[in-house]
């Protein structure tokens, strides 16, 4: 029999591929990372605005913590599907160790979830649910309870049996739908009337805007928005709704109304001090990217996690701002 040659005598291309073929089926995270960190990924709705800027800090101060290699990645409005279905698979071929994803639909993102976990990737989802069971954990809002929170307030500044508007977000949008239906039954069962719930054009402040604008015509009446009340389901509608009135104003209709927005940003939150907006029903944007990388991480160890974990949310008004320093601190102010 013929003598293999001494490995020294191996051609070094032909060791680099046993060496790789090695490597790669003992650590499929190989094209992940180049060191020894854990390496995930977090998907959010979007990369711009305040919103999303805020959950980054939280995800980032995890990764911090935890010394890993963290994957920030997203689109670039909250209504491109297709585009967050590919930066899925990108994280797929990667080879992270996890994924921390905030679906922009609740139907389309059930597949590419699924995807992940069948190629071994634990899939943690925030801030707005997936159908389906294959992710691990679900850390968000209770946004039913936003949403029921935003029509008790409603209910106590107003005579029952009051006419509302609810400007919900875009369809599909599991998070935002939560909300709406939430006001919506409560403010039901108090005896008030829903006179319109629309849906944003898109995810943009312009499409939340004109879809507010076109609403809000129909139910002016002698100089005046005949309605009681508006609430709006996030961050984007409440600041169409909020540009919208100012236009009104602005051009001499009377507004004169309880108005109640989802999430906080500087402008809200002037505008509330300001008396324009009466409340803010907020989330906690920075625990909530914060936890999802923790999360993630814990499952990446094998570690068991909670199937739900809750982010809370608050009903912050102008007084509340004025006497509690938590609050103050939740929408950002010292």
């Amino acid at each position: 029999m013929k003598k293999l040659p001494p490995l020294s005598f191996v051609p070094f291309f032909a060791l680099a591929a046993i060496i790789t073929g090695c490597s790669r089926s003992q650590d499929s995270r190989s094209t992940a990372a180049s060191n020894d960190k854990t390496v995930i990924a977090a998907i959010p709705k979007a990369t711009g605005g305040d919103f999303w800027e805020t959950v980054e800090a939280g995800a980032r101060e995890a990764a911090s913590e935890l010394d890993i290699d963290l994957k920030w990645e997203g689109t670039v409005t909250e209504t491109e599907i297709a585009e967050q279905t590919k930066i899925i698979e990108n994280m797929i071929n990667l080879g992270v160790d996890a994924i921390a994803i905030a679906p922009l639909n609740n139907q389309a993102q059930r597949k590419p979830v699924q995807s992940a976990v069948d190629n071994g990737i634990p899939v943690v989802i925030f801030d707005s649910g997936v159908d389906g069971d294959a992710h691990s954990s679900l850390i968000a809002t209770d946004n039913v309870l936003g949403g029921s929170l935003g029509a008790d307030f409603m209910n106590d500044n107003l005579a029952t049996k009051s006419q509302l508007v609810v400007f919900r977000y875009v369809q599909g949008t599991a998070s935002t739908a939560k909300r709406s239906d939430g006001f919506i039954d409560t403010a039901k069962i108090a005896g008030h009337d829903i006179v319109a719930d629309p849906f944003s054009e898109s995810g943009t402040l312009e499409g939340s805007k004109s879809v507010v604008a076109n609403t809000l015509e129909r139910f002016i009446k002698n100089g005046k928005l005949d309605i009681e009340g508006i609430f709006a389901a996030n961050l984007t509608t409440t600041l169409g709704v909020s540009s919208a009135l100012d236009d009104l104003r602005d051009s001499g209709i009377l507004v004169d109304l309880t108005f109640v927005g989802f999430d906080s940003s500087k402008k809200l939150v002037e505008e509330l001090q300001a008396g324009k907006i009466d409340a803010l029903i907020v989330q906690s944007p920075e625990k909530m990217g914060y936890l999802a990388v923790k999360t993630a991480f814990a499952l990446s160890k094998g570690e068991s996690v909670d199937a739900l974990i809750d982010t809370g949310v608050e009903v912050v008004t102008s007084d509340r701002l004025k006497n509690e320093p938590a609050i103050r601190a939740l929408v950002g102010l010292k």
